[in-house]
């Protein structure tokens, strides 16, 4: 919050120029600015109290949370010689976001109870400056229940986030408008997984901070996006957007937020395979975090430190590490940070060759799993590892039975990320399903789990998620052969694991290795169709000019679809293959769009999807399409002017971006 609404306007020389330094980020200079001004001679109360006010403020822009608080205790104290409780207000909400990232949630809230019984005996016919302090306050209980991060307050936190927002927009402060709109973002991203929502909601925000031209603002809202990009899996954005934040926060000497996105940076950088980067950002996280004397945070830090260590294969200092965090943890007495030293520890013993290390490893998991401190995030981490030490195990073995508990743990895995709303890893796992399913050599079940993936990846704007699974439907349907081949020999389920290519799936969810795609390419349009569900045809258009080639696919095509027909609404399925062509349904009931095409499908969906939007967004081509359907009768291009441009558009021209935010 701005000084500007925390306190009644001082219109010294010396207070416009402190502002003018906080606009720049020079928050050293204004500190020392104000710390002279106060000292002057026959100032009043009201004028040293704003000061101090705006001290606080700049004290929490740098990050030196144990400092507000000692300074706002002292100017708290000093309140009482004053006739107005809006600096008593103002000053115990300033206290509450130090408390919040200094994790003292009970000091915290019982400032916001104060604060809130303060502001209910204000005048209310103040009305500006008493709406000030009701937006703020609102934010304040939004960020509380955000950092908590209780999935059980999630609602209550955008409850309380969209109040101030109303509020505030109602003032019309455009920097505080857009901290709010960012603290929304956050809440869609963590509580929701809305990461297309958190993302208007944030480019919305850099809009009107960058209006307003103040950088603690604009910094802020770097890391939330480069947050998104990274969810996303869009790494090369998420680092432009960490390192424009780095920039500013060390222009603010802002030793917290630099330590947190050194800590980010480095997790993007091990999701791209470059582990010497990332461990060089990690450890300049830690060595910032040791300066500052944060336990927790160092706890933290030493969790992806030893991640790191792992995947370099550098277990002696992973060990050494971890003896580290043991020593930390026990000086924290947390619970949390007991469970995450013990979900390291078994992923540690996973790495071992003996099988008692390894049998230790899955005890330790097991045991994980029953604990109801667990939070989701750590039962997914768990839950991995005991895949990867059952797959181990299933190699080894060919044993039935591991790959029922393999199957049910997967499905456990399933069960909490969406209700955690970790979408990436929804899409990830039907994958993994979809693998498992072919060690079975259900073939029908297994593409069934790569449409539900894709669809998830597609519907929380998971793009290259969405294009990798696609990918992987292709690859299976030009492989149906083999898989078939497979039923009738006595093939291993160690063959049939290096076939699926299981342990690289369960490999790339632990180490959230980036989703590398190939760069997409345009298919080749072959035949379009619409038609009822029954299977009668209601317009076609074919792209193919050589007539007996048309002929010849036709024939084969519609022997096709109608056996496919019954499986897309029976099984959930949306492609089949015959020969060299791929056919592509997708819903617009009453009726089915049938798309035929060569090449990749992804693309291909992209397009079918635009097209099918665009009619339904054109009232006179829908109605025409249903009246012609009552009639019994066959839609040409002359019935419908506007359709032909539309379907050389699209299928074409090829006029829409397949790339979508990932040219941004």
């Amino acid at each position: 919050m701005d000084e500007k609404q925390l306190i009644e306007k001082e219109n010294s020389e010396e207070v416009i120029q402190a502002e003018r330094f906080i606009d720049e980020g020079k928050f050293d200079e204004a500190l020392t600015l104000l710390s002279n001004y106060v000292q002057k001679d026959g100032l009043n109360q009201h004028v040293k109290a704003s000061c101090h006010l705006l001290k606080c403020q700049i004290l929490f822009w740098q990050g030196k949370y144990n400092e507000i608080i000692k300074y706002a205790e002292q100017v708290y104290k000093e309140s009482d010689e004053l006739e107005t409780s809006f600096y008593k207000v103002d000053i115990l909400l300033l206290m509450v976001p130090a408390l919040l990232y200094l994790e003292k949630f009970d000091e915290a809230f019982e400032l916001i109870k104060q604060g809130e019984e303060l502001i209910n005996i204000i005048p209310q016919e103040l009305t500006e400056a008493y709406k000030h302090r009701k937006a703020y306050l609102a934010h304040i209980k939004g960020i509380f229940y955000n950092t908590k991060l209780d999935p059980n307050d999630a609602d209550l936190a955008l409850k309380h986030l969209e109040h101030s927002l109303s509020l505030r927009e109602e003032l019309g402060i455009k920097h505080e408008i857009a901290e709010s709109l960012t603290k929304i973002a956050w809440n869609l991203i963590f509580f929701k997984g809305e990461l297309n929502r958190a993302l208007k909601y944030a480019e919305k925000s850099l809009a009107l901070a960058k209006e307003s031209s103040k950088e603690y603002y604009i910094a802020e809202i770097f890391n939330v996006l480069a947050i998104i990009y990274y969810l996303k899996g869009e790494l090369d954005q998420s680092t432009i957007f960490l390192e424009r934040s780095l920039e500013l926060f060390k222009e603010f000497n802002n030793k917290p937020k630099m330590a947190k996105i050194f800590n980010n940076l480095s997790e993007n950088y091990m999701r791209r395979g470059e582990l010497d980067r990332a461990l060089e950002y990690i450890e300049q996280s830690i060595l910032l975090t040791k300066e500052l004397g944060g336990l927790r945070a160092l706890a933290l830090y030493h969790d992806f430190l030893i991640q790191i260590l792992i995947e370099k294969g550098d277990l002696e200092r992973a060990w050494n590490s971890l003896r580290d965090l043991e020593q930390l943890k026990n000086q924290l007495k947390d619970k949390q940070m007991d469970l995450v030293y013990l979900t390291l520890k078994a992923m540690l013993l996973t790495t071992s060759l003996r099988a008692r290390d390894r049998g230790k490893a899955e005890e330790i998991s097991i045991q994980l799993l029953e604990n109801e401190n667990l939070t989701y995030e750590g039962k997914i981490r768990v839950l991995l590892n005991l895949c990867e030490l059952l797959l181990t195990e299933l190699r080894m073995t060919n044993d039935l039975e591991v790959l029922d508990e393999l199957t049910q743990f997967i499905r456990q895995l399933l069960e909490i990320a969406e209700k955690s709303h970790s979408y990436w890893i929804m899409g990830e796992t039907y994958l993994l399903q979809a693998k498992l399913a072919l060690l079975s050599l259900d073939l029908k079940e297994a593409r069934k789990f790569m449409t539900q993936g894709q669809q998830i990846a597609e519907r929380f704007g998971l793009k290259l998620l969405a294009i990798k699974i696609s990918n992987e439907h292709d690859e299976l349907l030009k492989q149906l052969n083999k898989w078939e081949n497979l039923k009738e020999s006595t093939s291993s389920l160690k063959e049939r694991m290096e076939f699926a290519r299981l342990n690289e799936q369960v490999e790339n969810m632990i180490r959230k290795r980036a989703i590398e795609v190939p760069e997409l390419s345009d298919e080749e349009p072959v035949l379009l169709l619409i038609v009822s569900e029954g299977g009668r045809t209601v317009f076609s258009q074919s792209f193919v000019e050589d007539q007996n080639f048309e002929d010849h696919l036709l024939g084969g095509f519609f022997t096709a679809i109608n056996s496919f027909i019954n499986e897309i609404f029976s099984e959930g399925l949306e492609r089949a293959t015959f020969g060299e062509h791929t056919l592509l349904v997708n819903s617009m009931s009453p009726f089915l769009m049938c798309y035929v095409f060569k090449g990749k499908s992804y693309s291909a969906q992209t397009r079918i999807s635009h097209f099918i939007d665009k009619i339904r967004d054109a009232e006179p081509i829908w109605q025409t399409i249903q009246d012609f359907y009552k009639f019994n009768k066959e839609i040409e291009l002359k019935d419908i002017p506007s359709l032909e441009p539309l379907i050389n558009e699209i299928f074409i021209d090829k006029t829409i971006p397949l790339n979508g935010s990932m040219n941004n």
